[in-house]
């Protein structure tokens, strides 16, 4: 099932203190049509932000902006990135701002702060037919 960002938007956000990272942190309240894409098989497509400092090999972010308009730059919400869980064995050969469309099970994160809200796990790259 093909979904765009604005589908995404459907999500609030709530300010409470975090004791893990001392800080207060945005929490998502997840819409009805967001929950009922909660497990199933989606295609999303977005500008890479390669996580190199991070070390892990099998992950990078999907932004609906491009990274000088995203948000980790402050200019988008934290609705507008994804967590994508490259499958096993899936090279990671992107840089910054490749436009890709990718195929994955969406996972929803309303809890482990280490991750975005949406994550997108055994993502493969496809075509947008």
């Amino acid at each position: 099932m093909l979904i765009n960002w604005k589908t995404l938007a459907d999500v609030t956000f709530e300010e409470e203190y975090s004791e893990e990272v001392q800080a207060y942190v945005p929490y998502p309240d997840f819409g009805a049509s967001v929950q009922a894409l909660s497990g199933q098989e989606v295609i999303i497509e977005g500008y890479v932000i390669p996580l190199e400092e991070t070390g892990d090999e099998t992950i990078l972010v999907l932004s609906a902006q491009p990274y000088k308009a995203c948000f980790f730059c402050g200019g988008a919400g934290p609705e507008t990135v994804m967590d994508i869980k490259l499958k096993p064995g899936e090279p990671k050969r992107y840089t910054t701002d490749d436009r890709v469309a990718f195929r994955g099970r969406l996972r929803l994160n309303d809890s482990d702060l280490y991750y975005l809200n949406y994550i997108l796990e055994m993502a493969v790259p496809t075509k947008i037919r």
